[in-house]
């Protein structure tokens, strides 16, 4: 194996895409004026066309460069300006519908939706493409798991304590084994969750699981059998015991240390402080 792994999983020194092409995206429209199209970047060939394209458009959505109820150039314009196809094009616009991003509306076009704030909860891969926006995943992370762990100190049943139990047994069992152990450490966290006992703590887990599991995989690859993991291991200990004393506070503190301390280990691990 190779150090390769670490660049996918955060892809940290990747450019931002907002980064592309980056004087076209960051000029707005003077109040009340229409914002004006401007050419996106060719495209080449990367490996898959739909998902670049559809990350350029997302880019530009998501920071309002395309405004809310703006319609979108043509499928033939867009192929004209990315340099591809209308099918390239074509499948794209189907991947920011399915986000909830994009509309199209029969015989007039396509256009971005104009409540933003009501589409689906999503973590994509294009929110971890730089650190500012890593750090922002994190803090999400950091609030609703040292949340989830003071309300599992508070409302934990004896059988969910057990299976936080059993799942915190089985990350020391196979602390030797990086891939197993990513594994069982996102177990461990989501055991958490639901001893909290409230559904939406899990739902949003399940959301951010990805994340977590990405980050915590690049982190074993690097340090199993290091002092770094017995550090890990040991804080994971504290937040149980503090679990099963009904200690919510402590429960919410250890959580909180253990998720700062593990950003702090990732930044350095990626070389970015």
């Amino acid at each position: 194996m190779n150090n390769s792994m670490t660049s996918t999983v955060y892809s940290a020194r990747r450019q931002p895409l907002t980064g592309r092409g980056s004087s076209a995206t960051s000029r707005a429209a003077a109040p009340g004026q229409p914002r004006a199209m401007t050419a996106f970047d060719s495209l080449g060939r990367p490996e898959n066309l739909p998902d670049e394209i559809a990350q350029q458009l997302r880019a530009r959505i998501l920071n309002e460069s395309l405004a809310p109820g703006q319609r979108l150039p043509t499928e033939q314009e867009l192929g004209a300006q990315f340099g591809v196809s209308r099918n390239a094009v074509r499948e794209a616009i189907a991947r920011l519908k399915l986000t909830g991003l994009v509309e199209t509306r029969h015989g007039v076009g396509t256009f971005v939706c104009s409540d933003l704030a009501m589409r689906p909860f999503e973590v994509s891969h294009d929110d971890l493409l730089d650190l500012a926006q890593i750090i922002h995943v994190h803090q999400l992370r950091v609030e609703i798991e040292s949340g989830a762990a003071a309300l599992a100190a508070t409302h934990r049943t004896k059988a969910q304590l057990d299976t936080l139990r059993k799942a915190l047994k089985r990350v020391d069992q196979v602390s030797d084994d990086w891939q197993a152990a990513a594994h069982e450490a996102v177990d461990f966290h989501l055991a958490v969750a639901h001893a909290a006992n409230n559904p939406y703590f899990v739902r949003i887990m399940g959301h951010l699981s990805h994340v977590i599991h990405n980050a915590v995989r690049t982190f074993r690859f690097r340090n199993t059998g290091t002092a770094r993991i017995e550090e890990i291991d040991s804080e994971h200990h504290l937040i149980v015991d503090a679990i099963a004393a009904h200690d919510a506070a402590a429960a919410r503190q250890l959580m909180r240390t253990h998720l700062d301390n593990a950003m702090a280990r990732y930044r350095r691990l990626l070389g970015d402080l």
